[in-house]
């Protein structure tokens, strides 16, 4: 999907993307998801968020990014630009669960069921949670959205999508705690491997601008939009 995206107001947003991200897709079967479906589910919900709270000044364009650069570029008229990589804070056994669930074909099932953690279920899984986040912007660290020296912003929006996400209910808020626990332990190496480029965490229920500088919780006007 090549694509690029103008939005010219807030009130314009939804219908400047119209289909494109609104939904991510199964992750198996014939109308199995994308990575660009997926990269494009995300920044939509980043970018709506963003948008909305004043973070990014209007109007501007959104467009995919082909490898090696990063997942999207944003201009603006002005000739300004900034680059948004997209990645997951998971773990491999939670990936492999939500596929083999999905082939089952059941409708619902304990997490675990299928080779998950948590099988026996988590006293406080936000714990496991900021650490899947760790890891993510870890990985980041040497690739492209954080190498490059540019004058170009740069942000690297991380969404959690594990068992330990589903796990948190309405404890995202507790759970942004033990990430901030987590990365005041790690700081000087997360900004170093960061290399100035914006990190952020896509919830679901909030988004976390900024988490490895001045840090802005967000609420999410809606998990599904």
């Amino acid at each position: 999907m090549k694509t690029t995206i103008r939005v010219s107001s807030v009130a314009a947003f939804d219908d400047a993307f119209g289909h494109v991200g609104l939904r991510g897709g199964p992750r198996t079967g014939p109308d199995k998801r994308s990575q660009d479906d997926e990269e494009w589910y995300v920044v939509r919900r980043f970018l709506r968020t963003g948008l909305r709270s004043g973070l990014f000044q209007l109007p501007l364009s959104i467009a995919k990014g082909s490898p090696p650069e990063p997942d999207f570029i944003l201009h603006w008229d002005d000739g300004g630009s900034a680059a948004i990589e997209i990645t997951e804070a998971t773990h491999p056994d939670d990936q492999r669960e939500m596929t083999r669930f999905e082939q089952s074909g059941e409708t619902v099932a304990l997490l675990g069921t299928f080779g998950g953690r948590f099988a026996d279920g988590a006293s406080q899984p936000g714990h496991a949670w900021a650490s899947d986040i760790i890891e993510a912007i870890e990985r980041k660290a040497g690739k492209t959205i954080c190498a490059q020296h540019s004058r170009v912003q740069r942000h690297l929006v991380i969404y959690p999508n594990s068992n330990a996400s589903f796990l948190l209910f309405d404890d995202e808020r507790e759970a942004f705690s033990f990430l901030d626990g987590a990365i005041t332990a790690k700081k000087d190496d997360l900004l170093k491997g960061a290399n100035g480029c914006f990190v952020h965490v896509l919830a679901a229920t909030y988004l976390y601008f900024d988490v490895l500088g001045q840090g802005r919780l967000l609420k999410r006007e809606s998990p599904t939009t």
